[in-house]
């Protein structure tokens, strides 16, 4: 989506929380993402290299939380970047988000250590292939929904989203999904248009056949993680590990 649309999307989100008010009159698309633009240019500042990704500002805080290449988050401010670039068309920008997003393609150079890949590359090298149509970008995003399918369980239906030991979730003799890996859907429904195999599609669409099925309770509220028998890919139980119980609604996934 280019940042002019999320704009508009914002605003009219706002407008309806609000109720109606007036308040087209008080907002303003361009001034908005001019400030946004100024935001941005501070940050981009006080950054020395391109393994020191920002990523949060602690509560109380005003320095900057930096996190590596592989952090869940690392594609999100190379994602700026190009939304930067978009906007004003100033080659600065496209640099720096070249270079940001370059310094994610190592990536590539292992296996997935999480489902968080398409969060990754899709915000970031995603966004350079839509606005500069780079050859190389499209490569690594083929790359990335290949190495991503492998933690595909075709007895399960899903991506396994944590390889590794989280608890409750009981790895490696039961295969894990979250309600987030719905978002890294987007990188496979992608590729398998731009040049990637069909099966991307298949997995895509028939991991989110099965979260829609075991992912939710009666009142259509949902778990954060579902916990699957890996031999025989039926449900096992519904946990949290991010919330506040297992039984407790899981308010990022159900957004």
């Amino acid at each position: 989506m280019s940042i002019k649309k999320l704009s508009v999307v914002a605003a009219t989100v706002m407008t309806a929380i609000i109720g109606g008010c007036a308040v087209s009159n008080a907002y303003s698309e361009d001034k908005n993402l001019d400030y946004t633009v100024q935001q941005v240019f501070k940050t981009a500042a006080t950054l020395k290299d391109y393994n020191n990704i920002p990523r949060s500002i602690a509560h109380g805080k005003t320095d900057w939380r930096f996190v590596n290449y592989r952090d869940w988050t690392s594609g999100f401010w190379s994602g700026i970047l190009w939304y930067a670039y978009e906007y004003t068309q100033e080659e600065q920008w496209k640099a720096k988000a070249d270079s940001f997003s370059r310094a994610l393609f190592p990536l590539l150079d292992s296996s997935a250590i999480d489902h968080d890949l398409g969060f990754q590359v899709f915000c970031s090298i995603g966004n350079g292939y839509r606005l500069t149509g780079n050859p190389e970008y499209k490569r690594i995003l083929l790359r990335a929904a290949d190495t991503l399918s492998k933690l595909y369980n075709p007895k399960v239906g899903t991506i396994l989203s944590w390889p590794r030991q989280v608890p409750g979730a009981d790895y490696p003799l039961r295969h894990n999904t979250i309600m987030d890996n719905m978002i890294n859907l987007e990188l496979l429904f992608w590729a398998s248009k731009n040049g990637g195999d069909k099966h991307l599609y298949d997995i895509a669409v028939k991991h989110a056949e099965t979260t829609m099925n075991n992912h939710f309770r009666p009142d259509y509220t949902s778990y954060h993680v579902v916990v699957y028998d890996t031999a025989t890919g039926k449900k096992v139980k519904g946990i949290t590990h991010q919330g506040y119980s297992d039984s407790s609604m899981w308010a990022r996934g159900q957004s």
